[in-house]
């Protein structure tokens, strides 16, 4: 299907945009069987476009698309990345695509999130583009083909400073890697999320100590924040203790020194209106009148 400019305008009609191209900040051109972009020169202000489960071969054609932030183009037919896509982008998807190469991805400096699983990326030389997106915090790679030397690998997801979400299950070289999950803990010092769970702190402090020493200083690393935790929660119900037996003694005081005020003022709490006062009133109003006769006695 090509997409012309009438049409445009009748589909942002349809979901809510505008007739106006230059007023829309978002296009839903998903499932439409588009096999070319083109016309999108006027929308300069979208900021999100849909593309998904189209026959698309290449993303060229967002090059007027400054503004552009989020671009959805996953199960497509794309081989190659396109060197003119606008590097405002922040969030692309280019999952489920026929891409083998991500070398022109370099261009995309400001690209946050980076989602290409299931396409046939095999060769790690590659993914090098990567390196000079610093501002990537997301990258799934999951279910590609890629092998190769891990250290390789590692030596790239190293040099990638914002680095904190990584798949990358599903690949041939996974298996290659001798204690995957915590190599790449240990040398990825801000990851936070590895394939399948995130990593806690717990599993940081003993992956790291592995990397020291082996099992041995693992195991006392585990031990040690284990015994850290049992102190902490130690003390946090020694100072709730504590706490509780301050107001019990603080509210015992001035029952106390209640009572003595009553006395000196010579009150007669036996059937006394007072007393049905007293019963009556909420504890606050009745501590306040308390105190309230202390230092009327003391004056």
């Amino acid at each position: 299907m090509e997409i012309t400019k009438d049409w445009l305008r009748y589909v942002c009609k349809k979901n809510g945009g505008y007739s106006i191209p230059s007023l829309n900040d978002t296009l839903y051109l998903h499932f439409k069987g588009l096999d070319k972009i083109q016309n999108l020169d006027e929308y300069t202000a979208v900021r999100s476009i849909f593309l998904e489960g189209n026959g698309l071969e290449s993303l060229d054609g967002l090059e007027h698309c400054f503004n552009l932030r989020c671009l959805y183009a996953q199960q497509n037919m794309i081989t190659t990345l396109s060197s003119t896509l606008p590097n405002s982008i922040t969030v692309l998807n280019l999952s489920h695509n026929a891409i083998c190469d991500l070398q022109s991805i370099g261009s995309l400096i400001n690209l946050q999130t980076l989602l290409a699983t299931h396409c046939r990326i095999r060769r790690i030389n590659s993914l090098v583009g990567l390196l000079n997106c610093s501002s990537l915090a997301c990258l799934d790679l999951q279910e590609n083909k890629i092998e190769g030397d891990s250290d390789e690998l590692i030596s790239i997801l190293v040099a990638m400073p914002a680095l904190a979400c990584l798949y990358l299950q599903g690949n041939p070289i996974v298996g290659s890697f001798r204690h995957y999950r915590k190599r790449v803990i240990s040398e990825i010092s801000k990851l936070t999320y590895l394939d399948d769970r995130p990593i806690f702190h717990l599993e940081r402090i003993c992956v790291e100590a592995w990397a020291r020493g082996g099992v041995h200083l693992e195991h006392e690393a585990r031990k040690k924040f284990k015994a850290s935790e049992e102190e902490k929660s130690r003390r946090n119900q020694e100072f709730l203790l504590n706490l509780r037996e301050d107001a019990y003694a603080s509210q015992k005081e001035l029952a106390f020194l209640g009572r003595a005020a009553l006395r000196r003022a010579r009150i007669d709490l036996t059937g006394s209106s007072f007393l049905k006062v007293v019963q009556s009133e909420p504890r606050e109003l009745f501590a306040a009148r308390l105190k309230l006769s202390k230092l009327s006695s003391a004056s």
